[in-house]
């Protein structure tokens, strides 16, 4: 497992959006959280193109409080 080191919080107005759909999965523990992304069109979760993002408790706690100013902001 590789869990999410330094979060980098970088300010850009701009984000390249690809139409499609992606299919995610959030997978929890006790002490982890991982959130796994497949790759457009993979519905059935086969391709093996994964990307993955695993929280220990300490990075979910930060990452919230990123969201947290993101769904805030008007």
């Amino acid at each position: 497992m590789a869990l999410l080191g330094k979060i980098l919080i970088e300010k850009t107005d701009k984000i390249k959006l690809r139409s499609g759909s992606v299919l995610g999965d959030v997978i929890f523990e006790k002490e982890y959280l991982q959130l796994r992304t497949y790759a457009m069109g993979d519905t059935e979760m086969q391709k093996g193109s994964t990307q993955n993002i695993q929280f220990n408790k300490e990075k979910a706690l930060e990452f919230k409080e990123i969201l947290e100013n993101f769904l805030t902001q008007s």
